[in-house]
């Protein structure tokens, strides 16, 4: 994020937000010779702004019966305008089959999808959403749309596209990290975190 991005209206940085190098960046460098305390602290903070954004959502799905997970797996099932492969969902929603099949289970057990052999696979299944899913999803993707817009109200369109920019780069590097990697240099421990 820009230093721009990084200030309020006022000039004073946000909470959180990183103005100058600190000094602790030098101390992280020199216990992990390679290594970056920039990139690290990003990641980190990638991390915990994923989970907040997990809770802000899953907060909604939970007035409504309803994880998170359950809510991304009926909103998957209905994008795919008919019923689709269970992998699929679980392809497009990045998590093991085994923890899919969990989801799927209880969404059913609950009435909101029906599972049908495939006619042209009778080796596989495919999920589709039902008419009561259909009027939860009616009543909770909408909530969902208005809390992320009130919570982001304040955050300018260039600001939102050059974040997505930003993110678009750090997944891109993620994927295109190599195989193999040069030796990982020792850590450097401090005194201070030795135990005797």
């Amino acid at each position: 994020m820009s230093p721009s991005a990084a200030r309020r209206k006022s000039g004073v940085p946000r909470d959180g937000a990183i103005s100058a190098r600190p000094p602790e960046a030098d101390a992280f460098e020199h216990e992990y010779p390679g290594a970056s305390w920039l990139a690290s602290r990003a990641i980190r903070q990638l991390e915990v702004v994923g989970g907040q954004a997990e809770e802000f959502v899953a907060t909604v799905a939970r007035r409504h019966g309803l994880s998170h997970a359950a809510l991304n797996a009926l909103a998957v099932i209905e994008g795919g305008g008919g019923p689709i492969p269970t992998g699929e969902i679980s392809a497009r929603m990045h998590i093991t089959t085994g923890t899919m099949t969990s989801v799927l289970d209880t969404l059913e057990r609950n009435g909101y999808i029906k599972r049908i052999a495939d006619p042209n696979d009778r080796r596989r299944v495919l999920v589709d959403i039902t008419p009561d899913a259909q009027a939860v999803l009616d009543k909770m993707l909408p909530e969902v749309q208005h809390v992320i817009a009130a919570a982001m109200a304040n955050i300018d369109d260039d600001a939102l596209q050059a974040f997505l920019d930003a993110l678009a780069d750090v997944s891109a590097a993620i994927a295109a990290d190599p195989d193999t990697l040069p030796p990982v240099a020792p850590r450097r421990r401090p005194a201070r975190l030795r135990r005797t």
